[in-house]
Formats: C-alpha cells, sequence, structure tokens
C-alpha cells in the first residue's frame, strides 16, 4: 500500500505548513513509509585539476557483501570531516498519521511539514481498510450473514444514530479491555466505579531512572599485527604490541507503575496501583562519566481523566453494567448522529486517552528502549512492536440490509473464551462485564442496547460482542508473539514492556477508527443531502431560495424586496439616478442587491443634520425603513455589502452617508455629490454588539460602577448603529435657494452646470445668484423673468471672474520682470539673442497652457464632495463678447520656465510654422494682428544659436 500510494499519489509541497487537524481529533506519532534521498553529486573537477584528498572507504563487495578496502570513485571525507555540497541533499519522507498523510522535506537545514493529501483521500483511504476488514468479518458472523458498509444500505436516518452509538459503545468496550491487558482487574475496576460516581477518577503513569556506578575493568588487548626483525640470516625478531584498556560499567536501573488516583490522590486510601514493571541492565564506558543522570525523577509522568468513562458504565449504587451511551435527540444543540453535544464528550474523552497512550508509548520506545544493552546474545526485532495491524478493530459502520438475530448459538461462540466465568462484577450488571480466570475483566455490550434499534438495519449487540472477541484473540496471539521474540529476564526491553506499548497503539488505533466512522457518517448523510438537492448548495443558491420562501411566507406588501431606489422628483420626471446596497456572493459574476423589509411613512416633523459647527441644514422628505437579515454559512464570512450610487447624464444629487441619533437628528459621516454619469461605490463594514443576553451575563459579575459605565457605553452604541443614507436632489434645492419656480431648471441644462460650477468651484453665496423677491412687482415675477435676472447674474458673475484672472495674469507678469531684471535688455547686448519673451509670446505661451490645461479637465469627469473643489470645465464667455479667462480664481500665478527652455520652445513653435494662439484676454483686434506680426517669423529659415 505504501508503495502504490507512493507512485500513484501526487504530492503537493508548499512553503509553508498547510495542515488539516481538527482541534478534537486525536494526535498519532507519525511512522515513517517510505523515504527517498535525492543528493546532488559533486561537481566533476576538470581535467588536470587537483583533487583535494583521496580516502579509503569500506565498500562492501557484490559478490561476498563483505567491506573491503579500496579507494572509492571519489574523494570521502573521513568520519571527522564535515562534508560540504555545492548544492543541499533534499530527503522527501512520507509519513502517516492519525488524520492525514503528510511530506517532509529536509535540506538545506530546514524542515517543512506540508499537508499532501486532502479531506478526500483520507476519506478514500478509511473505506479501503473498511473494505478489508469486512473481509475479517465475513470470518466471524454466519455465512447468512451480509453486513455492508452503510453508504451501501437502505435506512433510515433513526438507523444513523443507532449506528454512531453502536460503534461508540463498541469502542467503550474496546478501550476497558484494553485497560484490563495492562493490568486492571475486576477487583480495581468495581473501585473505580464507585470514586467516579462522586470524584473525578485519573491514571497515572510515572517512570523513575537510576544510574550507579558498579566496578571498572581493565584488561589487555593485543594488537593482531606483529613486527617481524631479521637479524642476519637466521635470526628473526617477532615483537607486538598490547594495549591496556580500562572499561567501567555502570548498573541502569527503570521502574514505572500505573496508578488511578481520585481526585488529587491526597494519601494512599485515594491512590491504587493497577500495573508496574521493573528492569535493569549494564552500561559499559570508556570513561568514568555516568552516561546518565544518578537519580532522574520522575524520568516521565503522563496523566489522563477517565471520569467520564465510568460514567458510561451506568451501574447504581457502585454496580457496573455494560457500555450504555446514547444520544439525546431531543436536545436543541443535537443537529446530526456526528454533531452534538454526547459524541463530542466522547471523541475527547477517545482523543484524551490516545494522546496519553502515544506519550507513554513514546517514551517507551523512543527513550528507554534506546538505552544501550551489554548483552548482545540474541538481535531484539523492535518491528514486531510498530505492526499492529494483526490485531482486529472491531469499530466498524456496518448496516445489514436483512437483519437476523444471530441467536443464543453465534453468542455462545463469542464469548466461547470465557467459559470458566466467575460471575458478574459488582453484583448487578447483568453479566455484561464478567471476570476472567487471570483475574481480568472482559466488558461486553448487554441485549438492552438493542431496545432502541429494533426495525433497524443496525448490528445488535451480539455482533459486538463477536467483533470484541475476535479482538481479544488477535491481541493474545500478538502478545504471543512479543513473548517469543523478547526475553522476560528483568532486562529493559522486556515483553512486558512491549505488550504495554502494543496495547497502547492499539488504543490510538481504536480511536481513530471510532474517529473515521463518526467522520463518516456525516460524510454519508452530506452526500445523500446533496444527491437528493442535485447539487451542492452555495451562498448564492441559498438566497435563492430565502426569495422562494419570502414570497410563500410574506403577504405581498411585507414581502421583502430588493434595495434599489431610483431618485427621481416625482412619478411624471425621469430618473436622476439610482441608489442600491449590494452584496457579493461567492457564485456570482455581478453584484446583487440585498432584500430588505421596508416600512415608509410620511412624518410632519422635520430632521436636521450639521455642516460645521456653526450651521444647520433642515430637511423633509419620504422616510423608509429597512430590515435587513444576512445568512451565512458555518465556517464562511459574511458577503461583503456595499452602498451604490449612479447618476445620469445632466443629473446631479447629494448622497450623505451617517448615523441617525435620534428621530430629529442625521449625523452624516461621509458626503459626495454625484452628477453627470458618475458612479460611488462604499464598502460597508458590518460589526456586531454582544446581544441583551449576552451583555447582562458581561456585566453581572462587575461593580455596580463598571455596570453603570457599560450600560452608558451601550446606550450610546445602540444610539449611533442605526445605519442612515440620505440623498438630497440638487436641482430641486438650487430652484430654492435661487427663488426660482419649480421645474424652471429642469430642461436649463447649461445654466445648471454653470451655478453648479460656481457654487462648488468657486464658493459663490447663493444671495449673489438669487432672484430678488423685491423687484418681483417691477419684473412681473413670472418665471421667465425670474430665469433671465439668474442667468444675468451668472453672466456679471463670469465677467468678474474673468477680470480677476486677467489681473492675476497682469499682476504675474510684472512680478516676473521686477525680480527678473537682466531679462528685459535689448536683444543686441545678447548677440541679437532674445533675452526676455516678447508680452506676446509670453502671453501666447502662458494662455495655451492654460487652455490645455483647462481642456483636460473639461474632458475628465471629476466627483466633487465636501470640502474639495472639482473642475467641471471652464465658464463660457458671458453675453457681450466678454473676454474668456482659463486661470483658476484662487490659483497661484504658474512660475515661468527658464529663459533657455522659453526660447527653445518660442523657436520650435515658430518654426514648425504654426502660429500661436492669440492671448484669452486680448480683444478681438489684437488676435487679428498676432498672425501677422509672425509671417516674417515662418519665412526665415529656422536658426539658432547656442544658449549662454
Amino acid at each position: 500500500d505504501a508503495r502504490r500510494d507512493l507512485v500513484t499519489r501526487k504530492i503537493l509541497v508548499t512553503s509553508a505548513p498547510i495542515t488539516y487537524r481538527s482541534p478534537s481529533a486525536p494526535r498519532a506519532r507519525p511512522s515513517v513509509v517510505a523515504s527517498i534521498s535525492i543528493t546532488p553529486s559533486p561537481p566533476t573537477p576538470e581535467p588536470g585539476a587537483p583533487r583535494d584528498s583521496t580516502y579509503t572507504t569500506n565498500v562492501p563487495d557484490r559478490q561476498t557483501d563483505r567491506p573491503t578496502d579500496r579507494p572509492t570513485d571519489r574523494p570521502v571525507p573521513p568520519p571527522s570531516t564535515s562534508i560540504r555540497r555545492t548544492q543541499p541533499a533534499v530527503t522527501l519522507t512520507l509519513v502517516r498519521t492519525m488524520t492525514s498523510w503528510r511530506s517532509k522535506i529536509s535540506g538545506g537545514g530546514s524542515k517543512n511539514i506540508v499537508n499532501v493529501m486532502a479531506f478526500y483521500h483520507q476519506h478514500h483511504d478509511f473505506e479501503m481498510k473498511l473494505s478489508r476488514a469486512i473481509q475479517t468479518v465475513e470470518k466471524i458472523l454466519d455465512n447468512t450473514r451480509r453486513p455492508q458498509i452503510a453508504s451501501d444500505v437502505h435506512h433510515r436516518y433513526d438507523d444513523k444514530y443507532s449506528l454512531a452509538e453502536f460503534v461508540t459503545n463498541t469502542s467503550l468496550a474496546s478501550q476497558l479491555n484494553c485497560l484490563s491487558r495492562l493490568g486492571l482487574n475486576a477487583e480495581q475496576l468495581n473501585t473505580l466505579c464507585a470514586w467516579g460516581a462522586s470524584h473525578s477518577v485519573s491514571l497515572v503513569f510515572t517512570a523513575k531512572e537510576y544510574c550507579s556506578f558498579v566496578r571498572e575493568v581493565k584488561r589487555e588487548v593485543e594488537d593482531p599485527r606483529k613486527h617481524v626483525t631479521q637479524i642476519g640470516g637466521s635470526f628473526n625478531i617477532t615483537s607486538k604490541v598490547v594495549t591496556t584498556v580500562t572499561e567501567y560499567f555502570w548498573k541502569f536501573e527503570s521502574q514505572w507503575e500505573l496508578t488511578a488516583i481520585k481526585g488529587v490522590g491526597e494519601g494512599d486510601a485515594n491512590q491504587m496501583i493497577i500495573a508496574q514493571e521493573k528492569g535493569a541492565c549494564e552500561l559499559k564506558t570508556s570513561t568514568k562519566t555516568s552516561p546518565h543522570s544518578e537519580a532522574t525523577v520522575p524520568a516521565a509522568t503522563h496523566s489522563v481523566n477517565i471520569t467520564w468513562l465510568l460514567k458510561q458504565l451506568g451501574g447504581n449504587g457502585g454496580a457496573i453494567d455494560s457500555p450504555n451511551f446514547s444520544i439525546d435527540r431531543d436536545k436543541s444543540t443535537c443537529a446530526t448522529p456526528r454533531r452534538n453535544e454526547d459524541v463530542t464528550a466522547a471523541l475527547e474523552h477517545f482523543n484524551r486517552v490516545s494522546d496519553w497512550g502515544d506519550d507513554i508509548a513514546s517514551y517507551l520506545k523512543h527513550n528507554l528502549f534506546n538505552v544501550p544493552q551489554r548483552s548482545a546474545e540474541r538481535p531484539l526485532s523492535m518491528g514486531a512492536i510498530e505492526d499492529t495491524d494483526s490485531i482486529f478493530v472491531p469499530v466498524l459502520p456496518l448496516l445489514e440490509a436483512e437483519a437476523e438475530a444471530a441467536g443464543d448459538i453465534a453468542l455462545e461462540e463469542a464469548k466461547g473464551e470465557e467459559q470458566d466465568v466467575n460471575g458478574s462484577v459488582g453484583g448487578g450488571g447483568g453479566g455484561a462485564v464478567t471476570n476472567t480466570p487471570e483475574g481480568g475483566v472482559v466488558v461486553t455490550l448487554s441485549g438492552a442496547a438493542d431496545e432502541g434499534t429494533a426495525g433497524g438495519r443496525c448490528l445488535q449487540s451480539v455482533d459486538a460482542n463477536a467483533f470484541l472477541a475476535e479482538e481479544r484473540r488477535s491481541m493474545r496471539a500478538k502478545c504471543d508473539d512479543i513473548s517469543q521474540a523478547f526475553p522476560s529476564d528483568g532486562s529493559i526491553v522486556t515483553a512486558a514492556n512491549c505488550v504495554v506499548v502494543v496495547t497502547l497503539t492499539h488504543i490510538k488505533n481504536v480511536a481513530i477508527s471510532l474517529w473515521g466512522c463518526l467522520d463518516y457518517i456525516e460524510k454519508m448523510l452530506r452526500n445523500q443531502l446533496i444527491a437528493a438537492i442535485g447539487k451542492e448548495v452555495m451562498p448564492q443558491d441559498f438566497a435563492e431560495y430565502m426569495v422562494f420562501h419570502n414570497r410563500k411566507l410574506f403577504a405581498p406588501q411585507y414581502r421583502p424586496k430588493p434595495f434599489c431606489y431610483d431618485v427621481r422628483r416625482t412619478a411624471n420626471h425621469s430618473p436622476e439616478g439610482v441608489l442600491s446596497i449590494n452584496q457579493n456572493l461567492v457564485g456570482t459574476a455581478q453584484p446583487e442587491a440585498i432584500a430588505t423589509i421596508v416600512s415608509r411613512a410620511d412624518y410632519s416633523h422635520p430632521m436636521t443634520f450639521p455642516i460645521n459647527a456653526a450651521a444647520n441644514v433642515t430637511f423633509n422628505g419620504d422616510r423608509y425603513l429597512h430590515a435587513y437579515l444576512a445568512h451565512t454559512f458555518s465556517g464562511s464570512s459574511a458577503a461583503s455589502l456595499s452602498l451604490s450610487a449612479q447618476a445620469r447624464q445632466f443629473s446631479s444629487m447629494l448622497v450623505m452617508v451617517g448615523t441617525i441619533s435620534s428621530a430629529t437628528s442625521f449625523e452624516p459621516k461621509y458626503a459626495c455629490v454625484v452628477q453627470n454619469k458618475d458612479e460611488l461605490t462604499v464598502p460597508l463594514e458590518l460589526s456586531t454588539i454582544p446581544t441583551p443576553k449576552e451583555f447582562k451575563d458581561a456585566i453581572e459579575s462587575l461593580s455596580p460602577e463598571q455596570q453603570r459605565f457599560a450600560k452608558a457605553f451601550r446606550s450610546m452604541q445602540l444610539a449611533s448603529t442605526l445605519f442612515g443614507v440620505l440623498v438630497i436632489q440638487i436641482k430641486p434645492a438650487l430652484e430654492r435657494v435661487l427663488n426660482l419656480p419649480n421645474d424652471a431648471l429642469t430642461k436649463e441644462i447649461k445654466l445648471t452646470q454653470d451655478l453648479m460650477d460656481l457654487f462648488i468651484t468657486y464658493q459663490i453665496p447663493t444671495d449673489l445668484l438669487s432672484f430678488d423677491e423685491s423687484t418681483a412687482d417691477a419684473t412681473g415675477g413670472d418665471a421667465r423673468a425670474r430665469l433671465n435676472a439668474v442667468k444675468g447674474h451668472v453672466a456679471a458673475m463670469h465677467e468678474m471672474i474673468g477680470a480677476a484672472k486677467a489681473q492675476e495674469v497682469a499682476d504675474a507678469e510684472e512680478k516676473y520682470k521686477y525680480e527678473h531684471p537682466m531679462r528685459g535688455m535689448s536683444d543686441d547686448e545678447f548677440g541679437g539673442q532674445q533675452a526676455f519673451p516678447s508680452e506676446g509670446s509670453w502671453k501666447n505661451t502662458l494662455t495655451l497652457g492654460l487652455e490645455s490645461t483647462m481642456e483636460m479637465k473639461k474632458k475628465g469627469k471629476s466627483r466633487r464632495g465636501f470640502g474639495n473643489g472639482g473642475g467641471g470645465g471652464p465658464p463660457p464667455p458671458a453675453p457681450g463678447g466678454a473676454p474668456r479667462m482659463m486661470m483658476a480664481r484662487s490659483a497661484a500665478p504658474p512660475a515661468p520656465p527658464a529663459a533657455s527652455s522659453f526660447s527653445f520652445g518660442a523657436a520650435a513653435a515658430a518654426g514648425a510654422g504654426a502660429p500661436a494662439p492669440a492671448p484669452a484676454f486680448a480683444s478681438q483686434q489684437q488676435q487679428q494682428q498676432q498672425p501677422q506680426q509672425q509671417q516674417p517669423q515662418q519665412q526665415q529659415p529656422q536658426q539658432q544659436q547656442p544658449q549662454q
């Protein structure tokens, strides 16, 4: 299986750990399945290049498999030399754990553990194990019995609950039988159940290690090499070297004991030794330095609480019964056979016991068994304690299409190994917990557990007892094999210690199987639900279902509606824009409007909002109250919401976002003018506050002062949690502040844009542009007269702004001439070159830059908000031939360019043959004379001298 998985399964390697592990899943020690070492070869030296060194190593001969001293093909450093490679060696090790397959990559001094198998592959592995276990089940039961995997049998929903209870009770019986294998007897179990009725009971494993000096031994070791010296032709002198070796012997002792304690274990009456073991061995060193500490107390301590296990035995007054785990299906917290409080408590118990046994087995295997042994008369096969697959795991999610009672004959066969039982433990257990001749206990399931499964497809308790009997038989066979492979002479690595390791490993395997069975039931339920619907339900699908559900549940006037509204004056007017709150759901390309329960009311009292500390705005209008119910899947984040506002061409509106602080006040946080096909999107970040019950429970243990402060702060939170959106149409507001009749600006597009530019860009007060009511009698006061009066005010304002711009340009030119007096000298002093640009070219260049800038502003759209000016293009010339100004009112005059760049720009413009545009603030006569002044320059060839 390991080779097949290594070859057929793809391994995903990432740079960061990506591991899947449930918080309550049992922890597992990794066991290496396969290892691949990839070592890059050292660089080949160039021909003729000297090698560093050539060493001789022991290379096994292919024919005799004996090490022979011969040089290797490439340099090999001695053991004391560190190996340095130009490329790090990489070792890929496939590791099998309890909950996943993992890949360990080591190389370059770093290790990364990444998950390489998804949950689907884990589920597939469990089914493969289950199919192999069914072959063993067919041998255990009658030939007429045909149990199958639960997903292959047509069953009811209650059968899933019965199956979850069946596998949990079987796991409890298996765990008790394993504790009996560790040394728990009937009397001790009876005492533990009595303790568990009123106190917590724990199992504590404690180990101690001692090391003491024994003796010092000196011996002589002769060198096998002899030195022969020949004297003359007939005498030879043979000499050899004898070395005196001093060896130091130490006695290493270890002992451990498994103790059950009541509560904290104060006093001997609250402690009970279940099992203990001692061992010793002799260690040898070449120096008089102890290989271990003189006393390590404790060398290891591991404890686990088994109170939940004892409560499942269900005795009254100290009597013991068979495991009676059941799921309370009437609890509100019970969702599925897997997701409920009872199963969660069971998995937590098996997780604790599995980790406890795993820690003890790790100490025995990796610490105690690694102590060097003096006597090596026979090698020990440590692989015997690693291989526990031969022990049958009785926890299987099986159902039977046609349930047939096994009968008393099958029950007797399942309990054949307990023919000489001593009766029931506790005197009231119904014979489900019995004694063995060796003093241990055998736990089986009683027929009382079958009462709730009558007529179902779940297996009966007699079948579980047959599985438990096969487990005990295979466990006994495994222990017999260990007793033959390991000694029982009081040393460290003995058969008794190895049996403890195998038993604890089997406890872990049972916990893994129970975890897999319960997850299998949940996975099966999920697959059946998907098969019934025809697809996997996503958030978008559930949102569509809620729309369908609301149509059936609510009357039309109360039915939730999409939060999407047209902004218009009346039903006879076209919409100015659209306002909506959208949500981005998984599986949808475009955001969709959320559905809200809405209530509309016309309130007589006005509301206000502040624009600064000294000014408040009062408003009336329609008011809508919305209620939004969000749906999220467990483990996923809520859908992101966003406020969207879109304006049509030549339309404008003011969108304000804030909170409703009271019935008469609105506190805006953000505001924006949306006009001319603008689209505004504001992300909405939602937060939750504690419910009233949660708040009451949280402040119950606080002091009175803290409670008052918490209540006051919560009242502030509740006052500012009502989200509000205020939409103000700008055209009706302009008509009111300008004293114009309704719909006066509806078709005055150009006038509306000019007004918007004056109000937003130049911050012109409305009194300067509004119609004066005092002149209403003189002018007639009709709509046309009012509109013409406003147009005249706008034209006068444009003329004043144009004059201000011209004055700014003149001031800037005068300032430039004053700061650069040498630029105004004659051309003859500079070799015929123009030191300062002429007035026309200066104005032309300045006007050209201004016009280019304003054209860019005119083409681009900019959003206007509070506190931000924005361009809307240059204002049109006022009636009567008013000059067109291009410079902003409050903008600083632009810095003139340097002389060199200015002259080159003027010359390039002249050489191109294009006349410079007339200044925007020049008269018509000056604009006509400007091309005539430039004609001689265009006829001359372009000649320029280097600038100074």
